[in-house]
């Protein structure tokens, strides 16, 4: 698990005599299965609901650039790809690194929204923003969906742990993890399936409302 784009592990699982499984996605994916949510489509996602709703300038906030250094592949996936559609479709995306602990996530959310004022829409790829954001709001007098739409990209747990009450993009790691283990089961309990090429899978992106979007408020 947390995979990196050229994970020092991955050489070591590929000469071991046992099958290996990953939850991400490496640059090499030879050799070994890999299991991970289709981040790029998430991206797509969750701008293509918010231009469908008729905002026209948004924010993402992604991982700390610290994530990106050590190869957090799935931080530029979702990125870059949200980052093209929203040139295709003519919406103007601010995208930018995030923050992983307070308050220094709190001071971010609050200098982007000051420096974004005509932005209506906030895509969250980061758990600690999404955590941070209700108490930012509540301090600036904000209200979600009337004066900002929310879609964030966790897990419903991680939801449900923190109490928030925005639509995301289901991140799905029980899923993932059983998905592999079923794999590496097969594998080593089938000569056969051991002989089988190494699979890539990917989960496609589940958008769940929680009444956080709105179609933006006319100036």
């Amino acid at each position: 698990m947390n995979i990196a784009q050229e994970d020092a592990r991955l050489p070591i699982l590929r000469a071991a005599p046992q099958p290996g499984a990953l939850v991400g996605l490496p640059g090499d994916c030879s050799g070994l299965d890999v299991f991970d949510l289709d981040f790029e489509e998430a991206g797509r996602v969750m701008v293509d609901h918010l231009h469908r709703l008729g905002h026209r300038e948004l924010i993402l906030i992604s991982h700390p650039e610290h994530v990106v250094e050590r190869g957090g592949a799935y931080v530029w996936r979702l990125r870059d790809a949200a980052l093209e559609r929203a040139r295709r479709l003519g919406v103007t995306l601010h995208a930018v690194y995030g923050e992983s602990r307070q308050p220094a996530v709190g001071r971010l959310l609050h200098r982007l929204l000051d420096a974004y004022p005509a932005a209506t829409g906030l895509l969250i790829n980061n758990e600690a923003a999404a955590a941070a954001l209700p108490s930012v709001t509540y301090e600036r007098g904000q209200r979600v969906p009337e004066d900002l739409s929310v879609i964030g990209r966790y897990s419903a747990d991680f939801a449900a742990t923190f109490s928030l009450p925005y639509s995301f993009v289901e991140s799905a790691p029980d899923r993932l993890g059983s998905m592999a283990v079923r794999q590496l089961v097969r594998r080593v309990e089938s000569a056969a399936a051991r002989k089988e090429p190494s699979v890539v899978r990917f989960i496609s992106p589940e958008l769940v409302s929680r009444g956080s979007t709105a179609p933006p408020r006319s100036p």
